[in-house]
């Protein structure tokens, strides 16, 4: 949600001043300070993520061995523990995110996240999240809030500083939510991360051939971590006529060796220039990652004592 922020505070003074009448216009200036202070529209537009092939399109493609193989075991041995082991956590989430050629700042959030009982064991379980935003400074103090399919599946939004007047509703994938994130919270957690790991691996090893390295001991986040390489020397892939983009050029992904769990994935992009190097397209970390801490409703209702939300 980071991006251009160079109207941001005289944006919020000028409007926090003008608008403390009602709460509709709380609202609206809550609204505005949330557009302001993520990205500019034609910023979030600029990526474009690369396609995946679809899976009917390399279904009689040739399923030999293939170095991503131990990674996806790995992959999948993570994700059957982590659901069948894991109801809670909370950690200290640090994301960066490229929007065309713009880096965004760290962010930096306390989160909360809760997996409930799914109806299907295919399908990933519904979650309650809490966001509380640390850094950059322009978005201290937001709050997030969301449970999927309660509450007509709308977060639960509050702006940061003095223009914390009014208790925002919107969808996860609306366009006011969506600005300056390329994903929705609905794709937030270590669970989301594992399968979307698996699908891009599944499709990623019918393209052809990668370079894959698996290295233990790796210090992340203060933790020992087992950490997965994985390079694509060629951009495109060509089967049967047709021409297909790999999503990244390098993928790191650190396993944090006492919890079997990822706590840090990290991609880049093509060099631009043959002796350049590649650039940094996303990156996520989960620091100080508490599993099962028995968390319970008052942690995902905007009346907790401990949070910032106003006055309904």
């Amino acid at each position: 949600m980071a991006g251009q922020r160079n109207r941001v505070w005289p944006a919020r003074l000028i409007v926090g001043i003008v608008v403390l009448a009602t709460p509709l216009a709380a609202a609206i200036v809550v609204g505005r300070a949330w557009w302001l202070s993520s990205t500019t529209e034609s910023d979030s537009e600029s990526h474009v993520a690369p396609a995946l092939v679809p899976r009917e399109t390399v279904s009689d493609a040739p399923r030999g061995p293939h170095p991503l193989d131990p990674v996806l075991e790995m992959a999948h041995k993570s994700l059957d523990l982590h659901r069948s082991r894991d109801r809670d956590y909370t950690a200290i989430l640090t994301k960066r995110q490229r929007f065309g050629r713009k880096l965004s700042e760290p962010e930096v959030m306390r989160l909360k996240l809760r997996s409930r009982e799914g109806e299907s064991a295919s399908e990933p379980r519904p979650i309650d999240v809490y966001l509380g935003f640390e850094q950059p400074k322009s978005l201290a103090g937001r709050e997030v809030l969301w449970r999927q399919g309660l509450n007509d599946d709308q977060m639960t939004v509050h702006e940061a500083g003095f223009l914390n007047l009014a208790r925002v509703r919107l969808a996860p994938t609306s366009r006011l939510a969506m600005l300056g994130n390329r994903y929705p919270i609905s794709d937030i957690g270590i669970e989301r991360l594992l399968l979307k790991l698996i699908e891009i691996g599944t499709r990623d090893r019918l393209l052809g051939d990668c370079q894959v390295s698996i290295r233990e001991g790796v210090e992340v986040a203060g933790r020992p971590c087992r950490r997965i390489e994985v390079v694509h020397p060629q951009k495109i892939a060509e089967i049967d006529g047709q021409k297909f983009e790999f999503a990244y050029y390098r993928a790191e992904i650190d396993i944090d060796m006492e919890n079997e769990l990822p706590i840090h994935y990290a991609s880049y992009l093509w060099p631009e220039q043959p002796d350049s190097d590649p650039l940094l397209d996303e990156e996520f970390t989960y620091q100080e990652l508490r599993l099962n801490c028995d968390l319970s409703d008052l942690d995902f209702d905007p009346d907790n004592p401990e949070y910032r939300y106003p006055s309904r």
